[in-house]
């Protein structure tokens, strides 16, 4: 529940910004506001001596782009099940599945940079 919060954050953070110029078109405007986003996130470099901080906040980093990619994944694919016909889009899967492999993957780095956190502590006591 919290990664859902921490994601609903970061979102509410996006569409809080200066937003691009509006389009007609609604994926287009999705796709503006989605490579704005991206700009404005620019990961910064992990070094050979990095440390659980450096882990830290590329999880972070990479927090922000879901949310952003979130925000335009949730413009296009109703935009595609309206516009082909005869296509059926399971949205609510596709939004499980999302949202399983995005917590997963952040989970995954927040659990290295906890375990190079307690090694950097055993070796400083």
């Amino acid at each position: 529940m919290a990664q859902a919060e921490s994601i609903t954050t970061a979102i509410r953070e996006l569409m809080s910004r200066g937003r691009p110029l509006k389009s007609t078109n609604p994926v287009r405007a999705a796709h503006s506001e989605f490579v704005a986003a991206l700009a404005g996130n620019v990961p910064h470099p992990i070094h050979s001596d990095a440390g659980s901080e450096d882990l830290e906040g590329r999880a972070d980093h990479l927090e922000r782009v879901v949310a952003a990619l979130h925000v335009y994944r949730t413009a296009i694919i109703p935009d595609m099940a309206q516009t082909i016909p005869g296509v059926t889009l399971d949205r609510r899967y596709l939004d499980n599945l999302f949202q399983d492999s995005s917590a997963d993957a952040l989970r995954v780095i927040r659990n290295a940079a906890k375990e190079m956190r307690e090694n950097e502590n055993w070796r400083a006591s």
